[in-house]
């Protein structure tokens, strides 16, 4: 038996019928939806490619010095 959007749906309502209710004042509210929506659709900052770059170097350099070893090793 499969279930469709339907089912989703009210299950979802289910749930969150139960949760409890968002303790924030109005202000603190607007505020907070206000920076999400800023944030929707730009997606992540170009900066957080840095630590893979720097790892790709490092891993790189190493690789590059195991495969010059191997071939002198070899000649």
């Amino acid at each position: 038996m499969t279930s469709g959007p339907d089912d989703d749906v009210a299950t979802l309502a289910a749930i969150s019928r139960e949760l409890a209710a968002i303790d924030v004042d109005a202000p603190s509210a607007e505020r907070i939806a206000r920076r999400a929506r800023e944030d929707v659709g730009r997606g992540p900052p170009p900066t957080r490619w840095i630590e893979p770059m720097i790892a790709a170097v490092i891993t790189g350099s190493y690789l590059v010095w195991g495969v010059i070893k191997v071939l002198e090793a070899l000649g």
